[in-house]
C-alpha cells in the first residue's frame, strides 16, 4: 500500500495518519472506554501513542487521522492494517463522539477508498463477540459474519471470542450484477485417519470423548466421520477410513479449544481416556493438553492462556 490520499466527508477529513497526531489522539489512546477492546492497554504518554503511530504507519499499511471539519478537532483513527491475509480494517473514535454515526461516515470513506484506488478485492473485520456497536456499524457498512475463533490480549486475564466479518469488492460495489456471489475457495480441511475399526472408532469418539458420529457408510462400515461442534460448520471434524493393518501413527491432531478446556479435560480423566500430557499453561501462550485415542493418534488440544 502507498500513503493514503487525504478523504473528505460532510462533516469530516480524512488525513494521512502521521506523529503529529499523537497528542490528539492520546487523549483516544489514554481513554478507558476507548481502549476497551484494543490490543494494547491504555497509553500512559503521548510517546506511547507516537511510537504505536510509528509502528502503524509502515509500508503496507493505510491509516488516515479523523478530523471534524467543523472545528478542526483529531477524534480517531481508522485504515488498513498492512497484515499478510485478507486485508483487515482497525478503527477507533474518541468516546465524546460516539452514536452519531461519525466512525460510519468515516470507514464509509474509508472502504471506498480500499476498494476503488487501492484495489483491495476484500477488507477482513475482527470485533470482540461483546461489542455490539461495532458489530452494528460492520453489517451496516454491508459487513458479513464469516466465522469466529479465540483470542488473548496479554494484558487480559483470559481470552475472548472474535468474530470475523467480510466484506468483498463485488458486495460494495453498487448495483453489482446477480450471479456474481462468491464462494469460498474452502469452507474447513478435515483430516482422514486411517483405522482398523470404523464402527468401534467411532462409537469411542461418541461414548468417550463427546463427539457426534456424523455418518457411517457401509455396512459394516468402512468409511465414517465424527465431531465436536455445537453448530453446523464448526468445531471439528475428524473422518475415518477403514484399513487392514495400521502402522504406528505419526499423525497429532490440533484442535483449538474453547473455555470450558478445564471441564473436558476433567472429564476424559473421569472415564479413563490416555492422557499423554496433563492440561498446563505453556510459553507459547497456549493451555493445552493432549490425549491418545483408541488407535493410538495424538489429540492436543488447546486455548490461549
Amino acid at each position: 500500500m502507498t500513503r493514503p490520499h487525504p478523504l473528505t466527508t460532510e462533516r469530516l477529513t480524512l488525513l494521512p495518519l502521521a506523529v503529529e497526531h499523537a497528542a490528539a489522539l492520546f487523549a483516544i489512546y489514554s481513554h478507558p472506554d476507548a481502549m476497551r477492546y484494543w490490543d494494547t492497554p491504555c497509553h500512559a504518554s503521548i510517546e506511547a501513542t507516537r511510537a504505536m503511530i510509528e509502528r502503524m504507519t509502515h509500508e503496507r499499511a493505510c491509516w488516515w487521522a479523523i478530523r471534524q471539519r467543523a472545528d478542526g478537532r483529531v477524534i480517531g483513527a481508522v485504515g488498513y492494517l498492512g497484515n499478510e491475509g485478507p486485508p483487515g480494517m482497525g478503527y477507533i473514535l474518541h468516546p465524546d463522539c460516539w452514536r452519531q454515526g461519525i466512525m460510519r461516515e468515516a470507514a464509509h470513506a474509508a472502504l471506498g477508498y480500499g476498494f476503488d484506488t487501492l484495489g483491495l478485492d476484500q477488507v477482513e473485520l475482527w470485533i470482540n463477540d461483546d461489542n455490539a456497536p461495532s458489530q452494528r456499524l460492520a453489517e451496516t457498512l454491508g459487513f458479513t459474519r464469516r466465522g469466529r475463533f479465540r483470542q488473548k490480549y496479554h494484558h487480559h486475564k483470559t481470552s475472548h471470542e472474535k468474530l470475523v466479518y467480510g466484506l468483498y469488492r463485488h458486495e460494495w460495489a453498487a448495483g453489482s450484477p446477480a450471479g456474481k456471489k462468491r464462494s469460498p475457495l474452502v469452507y474447513s480441511a478435515q483430516p482422514i485417519l486411517a483405522v482398523t475399526d470404523v464402527s468401534a472408532t467411532a462409537a469411542y469418539y461418541r461414548d468417550i470423548l463427546g463427539f457426534t458420529i456424523a455418518f457411517l457408510y457401509g455396512d459394516p462400515p468402512t468409511f465414517g466421520a465424527v465431531s465436536l461442534h455445537e453448530w453446523t460448520g464448526e468445531g471439528a471434524y475428524i473422518q475415518l477410513a477403514q484399513v487392514d493393518t495400521l502402522a504406528p501413527p505419526q499423525v497429532g491432531l490440533y484442535l483449538f479449544a474453547g473455555p470450558a478446556i478445564d471441564e473436558l479435560y476433567a472429564r476424559y480423566r473421569a472415564t479413563g481416556v490416555q492422557i499423554e500430557r496433563a492440561l498446563a499453561e505453556h510459553p507459547w501462550g497456549m493451555r493445552e493438553f493432549a490425549i491418545r485415542d483408541c488407535n493410538g493418534y495424538l489429540l492436543r488440544f488447546g486455548l490461549p492462556a
